[in-house]
């Protein structure tokens, strides 16, 4: 007879026993053999292996005996089976569908589905970079899997990714970026290990922080030093003071003669001090330079100038008045720049341009805050002194407009006209001031149009009254001193007097009817050189050492110096030589001391006033 056994071993031990399971197919007919594929031993698929934990063993003999036309197949157990007490087990062929012999010995066992290895039971060397990820087989240095990458920069098998990148329209199995044939690269190392960098990128990351950090701290104390500089020249001015006036009570005879000694003394004796040429900054040669506006809230210097290089253009250049350096360019208009103004409490600059816009422009942000279309070339502009979100603009054909910064859409209102049709070259805000007996002092904006002055007073918000003035010759420039109420008019010679002209003059209002008009009182006037040809700008600003008295200070070119006349003495007290005709001066305060800051062309110069030696 012809068994088939399947044979279970069972050690002493826990795991199962073993069964042999003998299968009697003496009655079995030659188309059964044939069924069987006439195979002695038939291989199991992968769904219909067993447990691992068990090992079936398969034998099929074939004897020479005759096999009977009995189709009855019994499958009869092993009788040491039958001792642990399984009972015989009968198959009817008749009542059951087909079967192979091995599916017999399957049967007695559910079937096992072959599950993907999970990703943290893989091996070491899937971490390692040593297997690819289409096979999950380890790659090799040389042969048809050998390492090999993509474009993209992932690494597989040699053999593995030529055939995914068989099919059309092939990508990459792992970021699904587009991969061809010519895209294979091999890759000549055995075994790959990624760097773990992340300590080291954190690291740097950090060192780079701490970096900015101290370069801030770097910046902060410098402005910290310079600050110190200006305090610690005050605490000398003022100890300076202090041990003279300790010097003058401790000696009695100065004390006794302190009054007399003071009233001897008069403005024309005493030396006006000397002025120092601290630093010529240089704008560039290709520039066109032609405004100063200072700020003492930012303590900073603003220039009007042109742009160099590659883009045309205007703008403003910022200069510090802690180290006296230029420092950043901001461009703000399309067209040359008539006027600039700075904000007394802000950081805005007001600017006229020949682009017809007047723009505000913040000196923190470096940026245009806003712009204000204009019907013609805007030449002139000044700040409200009394309300601070008000501007003046001054147009070429002689229209003067308000502005306040919380209506970005139009002007507020249009100050009257003066019939006359020429640019306004020149505007100051006159505030309002303590009136008295005999004199009042109104608010309102003092105009220049060359050859004539206007007054327009205010008389309520958006309503102004027109005072016409009169001055010889061609007015160019407006200065206002808020602490006097004086007024500095230069002018530009003429056939009467060929000669530059600069009067200190104030704005006289009588206390009568309304039908008075006010005129100018004119106090001093200086002469300059006999041409003019630019639209320069002159100062009036307080004597340092006096804070009653009062200088003039303008640019000449004929003399290509910066002439300085005191109001109380009517004399000239310094001439301050330059290389370049001057273009505008106007008072600065920097941490040597106060000084005087002149813009030529190309070049801004800073002076630094000392006291006299005593």
């Amino acid at each position: 007879d012809e068994e088939i056994f399947l044979d279970f071993d069972e050690d002493e031990s826990n795991s199962p026993g073993s069964v042999d399971v003998h299968v009697d197919i003496a009655n079995m007919s030659d188309d059964d053999y044939e069924d069987s594929d006439s195979s002695s031993v038939q291989v199991l698929s992968e769904a219909e292996q067993l447990d691992v934990s068990s090992v079936v063993e398969v034998w099929t003999d074939r004897g020479d005996e005759q096999i009977g036309d009995d189709d009855d197949r019994t499958v009869s157990p092993d009788p040491s089976s039958s001792d642990q007490g399984n009972s015989d087990t009968e198959i009817d062929e008749n009542n059951e569908p087909p079967m192979d012999t091995p599916a017999l010995a399957a049967a007695s066992e559910p079937p096992q589905v072959v599950q993907p290895v999970p990703v943290h039971e893989r091996s070491v060397s899937d971490e390692e970079g040593t297997t690819c990820t289409i096979c999950f087989e380890t790659w090799t240095a040389s042969g048809t899997h050998r390492l090999a990458s993509l474009k993209c920069g992932h690494l597989y098998g040699l053999s593995c990714i030529e055939r995914w990148v068989r099919g059309q329209r092939a990508k990459c199995p792992q970021c699904n970026a587009p991969a061809k044939r010519v895209d294979i690269r091999p890759i000549f190392a055995q075994k790959l290990m990624a760097l773990d960098t992340v300590q080291l990128d954190q690291v740097v990351s950090e060192l780079n922080i701490e970096r900015e950090k101290r370069k801030r701290s770097e910046v902060d104390a410098e402005l910290m030093r310079q600050k110190y500089k200006v305090l610690l020249n005050d605490y000398e001015k003022v100890k300076s003071e202090y041990t003279s006036l300790k010097k003058m009570r401790l000696d009695p005879a100065i004390s006794s003669h302190g009054d007399s000694i003071a009233s001897s003394s008069s403005s024309s004796q005493r030396s006006p001090g000397i002025f120092t040429l601290d630093r010529a900054i240089d704008l560039g040669n290709g520039s066109s330079c032609r405004n100063l506006a200072v700020s003492g809230v930012l303590n900073q210097l603003v220039v009007s100038q042109s742009r160099t290089g590659l883009f045309n253009g205007y703008g403003l250049r910022k200069v510090s008045l802690f180290d006296l350096k230029s420092s950043e360019y901001v461009l703000v208009h399309k067209g040359e720049i008539k006027d600039i103004a700075f904000h007394h409490r802000d950081a805005l600059v007001l600017s006229a341009s020949h682009d017809k816009s007047v723009k505000l422009t913040s000196m923190i942000s470096n940026s245009v805050v806003q712009t204000y279309h204009q019907p013609v070339e805007a030449w002139s502009c000044a700040w409200d002194k009394d309300d601070s979100n008000c501007f003046y603009v001054g147009l070429r054909n002689g229209s003067v407009f308000k502005y306040d910064m919380r209506v970005t859409s139009e002007a507020v209102c249009k100050l009257p006209t003066t019939n006359r049709y020429e640019p306004v070259v020149a505007m100051q805000h006159i505030p309002k001031g303590p009136s008295c007996a005999e004199d009042r002092c109104p608010s309102g904006l003092l105009v220049s149009q060359f050859q004539m002055c206007s007054f327009f007073e205010k008389q309520s918000d958006n309503e102004f009254r027109v005072h016409p003035l009169h001055l010889e010759g061609n007015c160019i420039s407006i200065s206002y001193e808020h602490n006097t109420r004086h007024l500095l008019m230069s002018c530009r010679p003429t056939a009467r007097t060929p000669y530059m002209t600069h009067s200190i003059c104030s704005l006289l209002f009588p206390m009568t009817d309304e039908g008075s008009r006010c005129a100018f009182n004119i106090v001093h006037v200086f002469n300059g050189g006999p041409t003019q040809v630019q639209l320069s700008r002159s100062c009036i600003c307080l004597d340092p050492e006096d804070a009653a008295n009062f200088w003039a200070v303008a640019g000449d070119e004929s003399y290509k110096q910066v002439l300085v006349w005191d109001a109380s003495s009517g004399k000239r007290i310094h001439q301050l030589a330059v290389t370049n005709p001057v273009l505008d001066v106007c008072p600065v305060t920097t941490p040597v001391g106060w000084g005087l800051a002149a813009l030529a062309k190309s070049t801004l110069s800073l002076y630094s006033w000392k006291q006299p030696s005593s």
